[in-house]
């Protein structure tokens, strides 16, 4: 099974944005294997707390798993969780020292069995945290810095105060978690998308479980798109995850970016 590498990914949207082809990386990480998990085992406990969290109506939770699907057979890239268990990359963990529940690593593992039932029918796979390996600082190696450099470029975002730290991108603002993101932001967002698809060069999304509907529509219009997830807390914030803190840290000379620490650099050949 091959999992493509950054610098694959990186340049083949380089490629359609150069040729003006859609493209779309989406990334479904743990949220998205609970969600799945959650519909199809009928976990209606784990459900809850997911469509409240991520702003998603209960009336269409199957409607959204089926474009979830959909988005995902049509998309350039997915994600999977199977590097976590190859030896080829750090492991998905809580935090040092402390690994991920019991329940989590069961669904991770059976993420295949989850896709399949899900219709998520594509072997085009990439890491999960492609989103921070994407900005990676590596010597004679491009990121996403790299792809964004004399761009036309669209975030998508509960963190509009981003623009100060990249100015040169436009910002469409959504609710937070919590906040009911269908019934506050996606019509907005959709109608935007609908209009204005192709007149960037390409998006980054960091809208949770329903950014993988923005991330195939603006596809689906002939756009190139993203999914950036918490990189945007990290660029705002100057943290991340304390489960990365082993592998990866931020650059000194330029916070937006990271770095390997010397026990991430034993998987960089894999990245």
């Amino acid at each position: 099974m091959k999992i493509y590498k950054i610098e694959e990914i990186l340049n083949k949207l380089d490629n359609c944005i150069e040729y003006k082809k859609p493209f779309s990386l989406l990334r479904f990480g743990d949220g998205g294997i609970k969600y799945i998990h959650s519909i199809l085992y009928k976990d209606f406990k784990q459900l809850n707390i997911i469509l409240k969290k991520e702003g998603m109506p209960r009336d269409k939770v199957v409607e959204m798993l089926e474009a979830w699907g959909y988005y995902a057979r049509r998309a350039d890239f997915i994600d999977t969780p199977e590097v976590y268990y190859t030896g080829e990359f750090w492991e998905r963990i809580k935090k040092p020292g402390k690994p991920i529940s019991y329940e989590t690593d069961q669904k991770m593992r059976m993420w295949k069995e989850l896709y399949e039932r899900a219709e998520i029918d594509n072997e085009n796979y990439c890491n999960p945290e492609s989103n921070c390996l994407m900005i990676l600082k590596r010597y004679g190696k491009r990121n996403l810095f790299d792809v964004m450099k004399n761009r036309k470029v669209c975030l998508i975002t509960a963190r509009p105060e981003v623009k100060q730290l990249i100015p040169d991108v436009d910002i469409i603002e959504i609710v937070g978690q919590w906040k009911n993101q269908y019934k506050n932001s996606f019509n907005e967002v959709v109608d935007i998308i609908n209009h204005t698809a192709r007149d960037y060069d390409f998006w980054m999304v960091a809208a949770g479980e329903l950014g993988r509907i923005y991330l195939g529509m603006i596809k689906e219009k002939g756009g190139r798109t993203i999914d950036i997830g918490f990189i945007v807390e990290y660029w705002l914030d100057g943290v991340f995850h304390p489960r990365f803190k082993l592998w990866i840290k931020q650059c000194l000379t330029n916070r937006l970016e990271l770095v390997l620490t010397d026990e991430g650099k034993k998987f960089e050949r894999f990245i």
